[in-house]
């Protein structure tokens, strides 16, 4: 497999074996519960992670794609001049702004995923995946992490390829294996 420039940060446990024993590490992968977090912010990131992740995959590996919207701020809502003059549609679409933005980068991952594993002939389990709206993203994707009992992060790098959350992630998401994929980015 070809690794171009994806960052992959491996538990100790697979790369103290001395020699690199490939077999230990294609059977972390088929076992492997992979989580990708998926951005509005980074689309073509969140595509390049999921590709990867069904790349890496196994039959029996689980991937899920998860989406944690960014709370929205209150200046939003204070930004009508007087809340109840505003129709029950408008505040509902403002309220439901982030889950429907989410809902369509699914649909957008999701169509590359299926195409991804019709070229390579490939059937992973994928579950996409909202949650709640959060005011830490950050620490909402650790939750996620923890709660999903994930053995394997991967992210894209970030709008650019310069966001905060994948080096927040290899350095501060214990006891996972975190894959940064850069392939995409020129």
């Amino acid at each position: 497999s070809h690794f171009g420039s994806t960052l992959l940060v491996l538990p100790r446990s697979l790369w103290r074996l001395g020699g690199g024993d490939k077999m230990n590490v294609s059977r972390f992968f088929r076992t492997a519960k992979m989580v990708v977090g998926i951005s509005i912010k980074d689309m073509e990131g969140s595509k390049a992670a999921v590709l990867k992740a069904i790349d890496l995959a196994h039959k029996d590996t689980t991937v899920v794609a998860y989406h944690i919207p960014k709370m929205m701020p209150e200046l939003m809502l204070s930004s009508l001049n007087d809340p109840s003059d505003a129709s029950e549609e408008a505040f509902l679409a403002l309220a439901n702004a982030p889950s429907k933005a989410g809902q369509n980068l699914q649909k957008f991952i999701r169509e590359a995923a299926d195409e991804r594993m019709k070229s390579i002939g490939k059937d992973i389990n994928i579950e996409y995946k909202v949650a709640n709206p959060a005011s830490d993203i950050k620490s909402g994707l650790g939750d996620a992490i923890k709660s999903e009992q994930a053995d394997l992060v991967v992210l894209g790098p970030g709008v650019g390829g310069n966001g905060s959350f994948p080096p927040y992630a290899a350095t501060q998401l214990n006891g996972v294996t975190v894959c940064i994929v850069r392939e995409h980015v020129e």
